[in-house]
């Protein structure tokens, strides 16, 4: 098996709209109502912006972390035992609205990647409450895992560093892992601007490749 680090093509922006507050009814908006009322851009990822963190493509998964989910506890060993998975780190479904974007976006290539033989997951910090939410509202067709201690995040090595005081606390690179059943981690991009992620096609692309 060929191992490989994020393959990068020009491809358009990935545009979806934010959830936004509506106008008032005589016109006159807020600042904050504009703001919100923008779209959320999510850049396509370049190889200037990929970065060198985490575990290495070879290594081993922290597969007996445990992770929390809507139907209880779990851990990435067991995840596993259900096949090769491609997981999407990500910093909140609740306050990063490049968060909700890029888990809304992947919702496309599910069958995709199925095709190929993945099982697609989204994890973040966010409470299995929240993600539960979210994804009932976004009807989102993979399922998200919550790690709330950010123990899983922290076993990847993948903690922004960045962040000691506030909510992103313990919040991830924004970052692609592909995991065999195994454990052993095959290929990855990891982001160092969290405004900047891996399109759908770019994701297939590192899939495909490996």
């Amino acid at each position: 098996m060929k191992r490989t680090a994020l393959l990068f093509s020009s491809v358009a922006a990935v545009t979806l709209s934010a959830c936004s507050e509506p106008a008032p009814d005589d016109g006159a908006k807020t600042t904050e109502q504009v703001e919100n009322k923008r779209e959320t851009v999510v850049a396509p990822i370049t190889a200037a912006e990929s970065i060198d963190a985490g575990l290495a493509v070879g290594e081993q998964a922290p597969l007996a972390a445990s992770l929390q989910t809507t139907g209880g506890e779990t851990s990435l060993g067991k995840i596993l035992e259900n096949g090769p998975a491609l997981i999407v780190f990500t910093r909140s479904v609740e306050w990063c609205p490049y968060c909700q974007t890029q888990l809304k976006s992947i919702n496309a290539i599910v069958d995709d990647l199925k095709e190929r033989g993945y099982n697609l997951y989204g994890l973040s910090y966010d409470s299995p409450d929240k993600q539960d939410r979210f994804s009932e509202n976004q009807m989102l067709q993979y399922q998200m895992l919550s790690d709330q201690p950010s123990a899983v995040i922290d076993g990847f090595g993948l903690r922004d560093p960045q962040y000691t005081d506030g909510r992103a606390v313990g919040v991830p690179y924004a970052s692609v892992f592909i995991i065999n059943q195994k454990g052993e981690i095959i290929a990855k991009s990891v982001s160092g601007d969290f405004k900047k992620r891996p399109t759908n096609d770019q994701i297939l692309a590192l899939v495909d490749s490996i």
